[in-house]
């Protein structure tokens, strides 16, 4: 949370596996409850409507705005931020999102309509209520705070590898500007990727499931109870996947000097023994949330 001009910036990074602020983090899943459950933990109430929001991860949509999730899943984060900051009332609020690179031109414009379809919210989070009034809504592409943070230490070149969810958002700019071949996204090569592609061997090979959670786990490089054949299966999985993302990127000619942020670069760090020169491991997982805020500020 940030404040510019009497406004309050708000970045919300809506990822297909978390959406974090930059503080909080949830699973980007939300369930439409019939009844309102006799607790308060993860249920958010808006137009007497009730949702479970971050108990599970959500099915990867095409586009965010088919779906009222992401629309709930940003008030539940925008509830949590103001929680950590001691408000319940805010005016003047401008959300600060992203979206895939590649996705911008064509969901860009009905992603800011949907996050700002209300300018007046009343909603209650975990048995807490809240009113914002929301004055606007700034839309970047994923990885790009990134861009505007190494070149503010004034280098010539940079070049940004944004290992999410779903898509990896590569950048590269050139004395600040964009080199349009070099800019994409990988659509299906995110870490929930990865996760399903274990699932699928991991049941193969032993004839029974491994649930997500310990894969999370293995993939933060933590202890987990499973038999060590097991546990050695699947780091083996997630070196093969390292591998191939960064093959695939060394072919579009993203290998050198590269910074890789996002969920997914904690990954490249705990399973790629010796990345090429210059290459730089950005692990903050608020980083996005935290960078759209900047960039917000930087256009009030």
């Amino acid at each position: 949370m940030k404040k510019k001009n009497n406004k309050t910036i708000i970045g919300v990074d809506h990822g297909y596996g978390y959406t974090k602020g930059t503080h909080t983090i949830l699973k980007s899943g939300v369930d439409k409850l019939i009844i309102e459950p006799p607790f308060n933990d993860d249920l958010l109430v808006f137009q007497d409507k009730v949702y479970a929001v971050g108990q599970k991860r959500g099915q990867m949509q095409t586009e965010k705005t088919k779906t009222i999730d992401y629309y709930i899943l940003t008030l539940a984060t925008i509830a949590s931020e103001m929680k950590q900051a001691k408000k319940t009332r805010l005016n003047d609020v401008v959300i600060a999102a992203g979206l895939p690179y590649s996705f911008m031109s064509s969901q860009g414009p009905a992603f800011q309509k949907y996050l700002g379809k209300n300018k007046k919210v009343d909603f209650k989070y975990e048995g807490v209520k809240y009113s914002i009034g929301i004055s606007g809504v700034k839309l970047f592409p994923q990885g790009f705070p990134m861009i505007a943070y190494e070149l503010s230490e004034d280098k010539e070149e940079v070049k940004v590898a944004d290992i999410g969810s779903r898509t990896i958002d590569v950048l590269t700019f050139i004395n600040g500007k964009p080199i349009y071949d070099k800019c994409f996204s990988l659509d299906r090569k995110g870490t929930l990727d990865c996760v399903d592609m274990i699932e699928k061997y991991f049941l193969t090979k032993f004839s029974e499931t491994i649930s997500e959670n310990k894969i999370q786990d293995l993939l933060q490089n933590k202890k987990v109870n499973l038999p060590p054949e097991q546990i050695k299966f699947v780091k083996e999985l997630i070196r093969n996947y390292v591998d191939e993302i960064l093959m695939e990127l060394e072919v579009r000619g993203i290998k050198n000097n590269v910074v890789y942020c996002g969920g997914g670069a904690t990954v490249v760090k705990n399973y790629h023994g010796n990345l090429p020169a210059g290459c730089i491991i950005k692990d903050d997982i608020y980083a996005n949330a935290k960078g759209y805020e900047e960039l917000a500020a930087d256009m009030l």
